[in-house]
C-alpha cells in the first residue's frame, strides 16, 4: 500500500470517513468493518458487475449493500456506501480503503512493518524484534511476517517508503559491487 497510487479524490472520501471515526474513537471498528465490506466485493464478481451496472438504479444497488451488510456493519458506514454509491465512487473502494488505513494509523500512531525472515522465528525472538522497533519507531508497530530464504539470514524491513536490508544477500551484493569497482 502506498500513497502514490492513492487518487486525491479517495483521500478526500478517506478523509471523511477518518473525521467520522475519530468523532466518536471508532477507527479501529470502522477499519475492520471496512475491511470486510472491501473483501466481499473483491470475492464476488457478480456484486462487482451490479455494483458497476449503470442500468441498475442506484436506490436498488443501495438496498442490495444494505441487505448484505445490515447486521455487520455500523449505520455510519453504510450511509458512507451509500454515498459512494451516490456519487458512482464505489469503483474506487480499495484506493479509499487504502487511504482510509494510511490517515487512521498516523492519527493512532500506528506503523505497518513487512519483516521478512529467511526462517520462521521463535514467538519469543519475534516479541524481541517487535519492542525493539517499536523504541526505535517510537509507535505502535503491526507487523507482517514474512519468510524469504533467499536472503540466506538476517532480517529485512519494509514500512511506508522506507527499506531496511540487514540480510546477508544484501551484505554480499554490497560487497561483490566493492569488489567490481
Amino acid at each position: 500500500m502506498t500513497e502514490n497510487r492513492i487518487s486525491a479524490i479517495s483521500k478526500t472520501y478517506a478523509k471523511a470517513l477518518v473525521d467520522i471515526g475519530a468523532e466518536d474513537n471508532s477507527l479501529d471498528k470502522i477499519k475492520q468493518q471496512f475491511e470486510q465490506i472491501k473483501m466481499t466485493v473483491d470475492n464476488s464478481n457478480d456484486l462487482k458487475i451490479v455494483l458497476g451496472n449503470t442500468a441498475i438504479t442506484n436506490s436498488k444497488k443501495k438496498e442490495i449493500i444494505k441487505d448484505i451488510f445490515k447486521d455487520g456493519i455500523d449505520e455510519k458506514l453504510l450511509r458512507f456506501l451509500d454515498i459512494l454509491i451516490d456519487k458512482n465512487r464505489f469503483n474506487e473502494i480499495d484506493s479509499i480503503f487504502d487511504a482510509y488505513c494510511l490517515m487512521s494509523d498516523k492519527l493512532t500512531n500506528t506503523q505497518n512493518v513487512e519483516i521478512i525472515s529467511a526462517i520462521d522465528l521463535s514467538d519469543d525472538i519475534k516479541n524481541s524484534i517487535l519492542d525493539r522497533l517499536k523504541n526505535k519507531l517510537h509507535c505502535d508497530v503491526v507487523p507482517h511476517w514474512t519468510t524469504d530464504e533467499s536472503i540466506i539470514a538476517g532480517l529485512t524491513f519494509k514500512f511506508e517508503d522506507y527499506v531496511i536490508d540487514t540480510s546477508v544477500k544484501s551484505e554480499i551484493e554490497k560487497f561483490s559491487k566493492y569488489m567490481l569497482r
